[in-house]
């Protein structure tokens, strides 16, 4: 047999406690995002006024070309005063709901340029509307 060698010899190095150091990542959380679609709802709705208007206005055109048909044409020109001033009156109300949406964008922060530029060209159009209903009614 063969003899044997003494065996190597192992340091083992003693590790300190760290039962007391021990660190507790803290976690970072992000806030939560909810995102909430803001939608305009005004208690009276003058868009639904205005559609209103414009139906009674072409419906009064259409009975006084039916009523009229066979007459001077005075009541068909009067049918169509009418309807160019049911048009001008639902462009107004149009120009008031988005007077009234303008406001409410602009209290919740957000951009009220669009509803500003509507209220605008509806205010634009309903003077021509009325213009030319006052022009339709003179030249009777």
């Amino acid at each position: 047999m063969e003899p044997q060698g003494k065996p190597e010899s192992i340091v083992i190095q003693s590790q300190p406690n760290l039962q007391g150091e021990v660190q507790y990542h803290s976690i970072v959380q992000q806030p939560q995002i909810v995102y909430i679609e803001l939608k305009y709802t005004p208690e009276t709705n003058y868009r639904w006024w205005s559609y209103g208007v414009i139906a009674l206005g072409v419906l009064i055109y259409l009975g006084s070309i039916f009523l009229f048909a066979g007459g001077d044409g005075t009541g068909i020109v009067i049918g169509n005063s009418v309807c160019c001033i049911s048009f001008a009156a639902a462009l107004f109300l149009d120009a008031a709901f988005y007077k009234g949406k303008s406001d409410w964008q602009e209290s919740t922060g957000q951009s009220n340029s669009g509803s500003n530029a509507g209220m605008v060209i509806d205010i634009i159009l309903g003077i021509i509307a009325l213009f030319l209903a006052l022009l339709i009614l003179i030249n009777l």
